[in-house]
């Protein structure tokens, strides 16, 4: 089986039972490529639903309609919880921004370190939502 894919947006592997996706530095996320990620994760996952650990690596736009497919029915497809780990400023407004408008369908956290995500992803695992 298949655990990692990769692109020139992100990278996806599985480790320990988690998801951890890479976007890459300098991304500006549109609809298309959202959707092109989610099927891919959906791949990724063979019908498994994960936590998921997300670094932002330096995504500089996520465009309204990528953040509504992001958090819909069809974009958290094969996602149980998502822990983000912010990498800077921008990074913290961007993640807040994102959590404000779009309400998320799944559980949701912030992070500024990835030892405290996991940490939370890994009491997750268990709980049923």
């Amino acid at each position: 089986m298949v655990t990692k894919f990769e692109n020139k947006i992100i990278k996806m592997e599985i480790i320990d039972d988690i998801m951890h996706a890479t976007y890459k530095k300098g991304m500006k996320i549109t609809l298309p490529d959202a959707q092109n990620i989610v099927n891919e994760r959906i791949n990724l996952l063979g019908g498994k639903i994960l936590p998921t650990i997300v670094f932002d690596g330096g995504v500089v736009r996520l465009d309204k309609a990528a953040r509504d497919f992001f958090s819909s029915d069809e974009g958290t497809q094969g996602i149980k919880c998502v822990a983000i780990v912010q990498s800077s400023m921008f990074s913290k407004m961007l993640v807040n921004f994102f959590l404000k408008i779009t309400k998320p369908k799944i559980k949701v956290k912030a992070f500024d370190n990835s030892k405290d995500a996991i940490t939370w992803l890994n009491t997750q695992k268990s709980n049923s939502f």
